[in-house]
């Protein structure tokens, strides 16, 4: 295969996508970590912290969306090596993050009974819920720092501190949940209490770093906030819909759950247990994806349209056969992850066919996301990926959930396989999008 053969791609896309890869995991196994241990308490514990992290997940995505955003130009003016117009870049995307931060806490605050009957009918859950939500969204100030500074690093082709940075992150997520959850019985609430710490630190350790070893994205306060109006008409052209395109689909996710509601709360526990091992075994495909956006920005802000477009071929490839090793684990070792989990036997029987679904799923979810979030953006093409991700949640994903779940009443893994049918049509036309090469575009002229 030409992928094979290609020596200087393989040491390009090695070198940003491994370390991108490994820093997904340890990601992953932070969230694995809270799940394993949430999971010695019992069901209804995994269920509240997995629902109560939906507003999480929301407002990760939404800040997900402007910092892709802001890696849009970031690697196309790296490629250009324009630090400035970094700088100004970082400025405005932590600006925006902050004033989502304080949307999300606010709301989590003063209304997390509300915020949790949207996702269980369990009055147990919904309890837990809450103590969970009123100390975890101290965290919520931290994650847009870390995120913004990662994407910016990751942009300037330094992603091994990321990772260095996550790896503390997990490490300190362990001891304090062991330390809050067991040793001082703190039950959920320590487990909102670990993230909290472990996020700090985690933040603590990349502005120290960037700053000792003198990178790229390390500047005056004052560079920061050097942004005119022309500059901000440029950046929100393109972000705003990226930003739209993450909150739809977060939200549309989100929904998703409202919808397995009506599946039970043990159908509800298998879910996040498979949710959560499926961020695991996806990173693969992700990482190379986002390795790929890297590439593909720095080649466009140089003007190599021609390079750019190879590099989409390639990483497309790249991703499949990773997410086709990938699901074959997953598929192999079900039966063994769910020894670590101290639930009932319907939730494993459930969490073990989603697994299942989850291994086939994985393939066609990590291309879409190299399609849309790897290539299209990275030419600036966010209009139609917000029309793309939108129209796949909202007319197909939607609807399916509530008519598997709420109408049919049939076995969750079956309503999460109908599920899966938005990432089918998703497949085709960010397929045929990418084929016709009209994205290849230079945005920082």
């Amino acid at each position: 295969m030409n992928i094979i053969k290609d020596k200087v791609f393989l040491k390009l896309a090695a070198g940003l996508a491994i370390p991108i890869i490994l820093q997904d995991i340890l990601n992953s196994s932070v969230n694995m970590a809270d799940t394993f241990m949430i999971g010695r308490l019992g069901e209804s514990e995994v269920a509240a912290v997995g629902l109560a992290n939906q507003v999480f997940f929301i407002f990760q995505l939404i800040i997900f969306g402007v910092t892709s955003g802001s890696a849009i130009f970031m690697g196309q003016y790296w490629g250009k090596r324009d630090t400035e117009s970094i700088h100004k870049v970082m400025g405005i995307g932590i600006s925006l993050s902050l004033f989502f931060a304080f949307i999300f806490s606010s709301a989590a605050f003063f209304m997390p009974e509300k915020i949790m009957s949207l996702y269980s009918q369990d009055d147990v859950v919904i309890r837990y819920g809450c103590d969970y939500l009123r100390i975890v969204i101290i965290s919520y100030f931290f994650s847009p720092l870390i995120l913004s500074i990662n994407a910016a690093l990751r942009a300037t082709e330094n992603t091994k501190l990321p990772m260095c940075t996550t790896f503390i992150s997990l490490f300190s997520n362990i001891i304090f949940n062991y330390i809050f959850i067991f040793k001082l019985g703190f039950g959920v609430r320590g487990a909102a209490i670990a993230t909290v710490i472990a996020r700090s630190i985690e933040l603590l350790c990349q502005i120290f770093f960037i700053y000792r070893l003198k990178m790229p994205v390390a500047a005056k306060l004052s560079n920061y906030l050097k942004a005119d109006r022309e500059f901000l008409k440029g950046f929100f052209k393109i972000t705003i819909p990226v930003i739209l395109n993450e909150f739809m689909w977060a939200l549309g996710t989100s929904i998703y759950n409202m919808a397995y509601k009506y599946s039970g709360t043990e159908a509800q526990a298998a879910v996040q247990i498979s949710s959560t091992i499926q961020n695991l075994f996806i990173v693969m495909g992700t990482g190379c994806g986002f390795a790929c956006g890297i590439m593909i920005s720095n080649a466009l802000g140089a003007g190599d349209i021609k390079k750019a477009i190879s590099y989409s071929r390639k990483c497309l490839k790249a991703s499949v056969l990773l997410s086709c090793f990938m699901g074959i684990i997953l598929f192999l070792s079900s039966d063994f992850i769910l020894l670590f989990f101290d639930v009932s036997e319907t939730v494993k029987e459930y969490a073990y066919y989603l697994f299942l679904v989850t291994a086939v799923g994985i393939v066609v979810k990590t291309y879409n996301y190299t399609t849309i979030v790897g290539i299209l953006r990275s030419g600036g093409d966010t209009k139609f990926c917000l029309v793309l991700d939108a129209a796949g949640v909202w007319l197909i994903g939607i609807p399916l959930a509530f008519l598997g779940s709420a109408v049919l009443s049939l076995p969750i893994y079956i309503t999460v396989a109908l599920v899966y049918l938005e990432e089918v049509m998703k497949f085709f036309v960010s397929s045929k999008r990418v084929f016709k090469n009209n994205w290849a575009k230079t945005l920082v002229d």
